[in-house]
This record gives C-alpha cells, sequence and structure tokens, in this order.
C-alpha cells in the first residue's frame, strides 16, 4: 500500500477527541484513587469508552481523508461521531456512578447494603443503553451517497425530483433485524441482572464476594456480585461487533443499477471523479467499478 494512503497520526486525532481523552483519564483516576481492589466493574466504563475512541478515531479519518470536492457520503458504519458522542456520554456516567459508590463505602457503608441493588441496575442499565442506542437510528445514517449539489451536471427540475442519489442503503429485512435483536438484548440482560441481583443479595443463589474502597469500614461487608455479570459485560460489545459488521456489509454492498443510473446522466469527467472517490473509500470497489 502506498505510504499516501496510510491514516497518518494527525488523521486519527482532534481536538474533541484529546479533550475526551483527558476528561475521561481524570475521571477515571478519580476512580482508582479510592482504591478498588477488584477492576471489575472498572472495566465497563473503559470498554464503553474505547468503543467510543474507535468510532470518534474512524470519523476523524473521513473528515480528513474526504476532500472538499468529493462527490461521495460514505456512511458503511452509521453516524461515528454521534456514536461516539453517546457512548462518551454513557461512560462518563458510569464513571460518576462509581466513584459515587465509592465514596459511599467509604462514608456511609452502612447504607451499601440498602441501594446496592440500586446502583447494580442503574449502572448496568447505563453500560447497555450505551450500546443500545448505537443502532437504534442506524437506517437513518447509513447510505452511499451521490452528493450531485457540488457537480456540474445539469437536469430539469423533474429530473432532479427523480433521481435518486441514495445508491445503497442499510436493507430493511436487516434493520429490522438489528432492532428486534438489539432490543431484546438489552431488555433481558437488565431484567437478569436485576433478578440475579436480587437473588445473589438474599442468599438464595450463590455468588461472588466484591469488596469496594470502604469494605471493612465500620464492619461492613463485601458486597455479592451474581456471575451473571460476566456475561453482561462481554454480550454488548460482542453483539455489537457483529451488528456493525451485518450493516458494513450490507451497505458495501450497492446498487450498480443505480450508480449507473447516477453516472449515465453526469459528464464524463464527473464520472471518473465518482469512480476514483468510491475507491478511495473502499478499495473492494476497484474490481466492480472496472466491471461496470
Amino acid at each position: 500500500m502506498n505510504n499516501k494512503n496510510k491514516p497518518q497520526f494527525k488523521q486519527l486525532v482532534s481536538e474533541s477527541l484529546i479533550r475526551d481523552l483527558i476528561l475521561f483519564s481524570f475521571l477515571y483516576i478519580l476512580v482508582i484513587a479510592q482504591d478498588w481492589d477488584n477492576i471489575l466493574l472498572l472495566l465497563f466504563p473503559l470498554i464503553t469508552f474505547v468503543y467510543a475512541l474507535f468510532f470518534k478515531i474512524i470519523n476523524n479519518i473521513r473528515q480528513k481523508s474526504n476532500t472538499s470536492d468529493s462527490l461521495i457520503i460514505y456512511n458503511p458504519l452509521g453516524s461515528e461521531k454521534i456514536s461516539a458522542h453517546r457512548l462518551n456520554f454513557s461512560a462518563y456516567i458510569q464513571l460518576i456512578l462509581l466513584f459515587w459508590f465509592g465514596a459511599e463505602s467509604l462514608y456511609h457503608p452502612q447504607l451499601i447494603d440498602n441501594y446496592y441493588i440500586y446502583f447494580i441496575s442503574i449502572f448496568i442499565f447505563m453500560y447497555t443503553f450505551g450500546f443500545y442506542i448505537l443502532f437504534i437510528d442506524l437506517w437513518k445514517y447509513s447510505k452511499i451517497e451521490i452528493n450531485l449539489e457540488d457537480s456540474n451536471a445539469k437536469y430539469s427540475q423533474k429530473e432532479q425530483n427523480d433521481l435518486d442519489t441514495v445508491i445503497s442503503f442499510l436493507k430493511m429485512k436487516s434493520f429490522k433485524i438489528i432492532s428486534i435483536i438489539n432490543l431484546l438484548v438489552f431488555i433481558i440482560l437488565n431484567a437478569l441482572n436485576i433478578i440475579f441481583a436480587f437473588l445473589t443479595l438474599n442468599e438464595i443463589m450463590l455468588g461472588f464476594e466484591y469488596y469496594l474502597p470502604g469494605t471493612g469500614f465500620e464492619n461492613s461487608e463485601p458486597i455479592k456480585l451474581s456471575f451473571i455479570i460476566y456475561a453482561i459485560i462481554t454480550t454488548p460489545p460482542l453483539i455489537s461487533i457483529a451488528f456493525l459488521a451485518i450493516n458494513y456489509k450490507d451497505i458495501n454492498n450497492y446498487s450498480e443499477e443505480k450508480l449507473n443510473k447516477v453516472l449515465s446522466a453526469l459528464p464524463k469527467s464527473t464520472q471518473s471523479k465518482i469512480m476514483q472517490n468510491l475507491i478511495l473509500l473502499n478499495k473492494s470497489f476497484k474490481n466492480r467499478l472496472r466491471l461496470e
């Protein structure tokens, strides 16, 4: 691969990305400073933030790689910017909840047993909700579109209204599958968390002891977590990877008929420019465009 086509460091970072890193790091350090012996709960906001960074970096690369005269709107993963903002919000709320719970265990340890089930329910809700909202409006942003407003093509009003410039979008069947599974996973994980937390708290089901920063103060006991928490921490990110892969494959399988319809009405120079833009955005388009 030509070095010119490789993402440069300046394409990966931006002012907003650095700001997010600093803010998250500051909040994370505040939580760690409470001296948590077990990092399990601290992994939840970390996983969420790593996903936010992924979307932020992808968005930075696309924005800085696209030239001002690009005729292609290419969103195979939906709106990376919106996804990053949503995941950042979820990660920050999780850190705030952890800091609050750690502080309560230090200053009011007698309240932990009474409020533990509320804390873990809200905490898991925020974690799963961060991944859930990634896909609720995925169809609005996932597409490949020819931006004819910046082209030199001349159309009559009727031709402009009739011409569909979206050559690929998330198919309704795929969107329905993603939406249904996404909703079911969100509801099931939160329901299981509440049920198992209640059963574990009342010693009806086995769990494991989890030491908070203030455990031992005023003879306070460690809280008990259900083993279901390991499934909860891994399921949303893994399912998200599968959904993103489905979406990416669906979007990149663009309609040749629609593309040819758009290109046929454009000057040769504009046609060539559009095809070059497509190839720059995704190398796998190269052979398909040659065939067309």
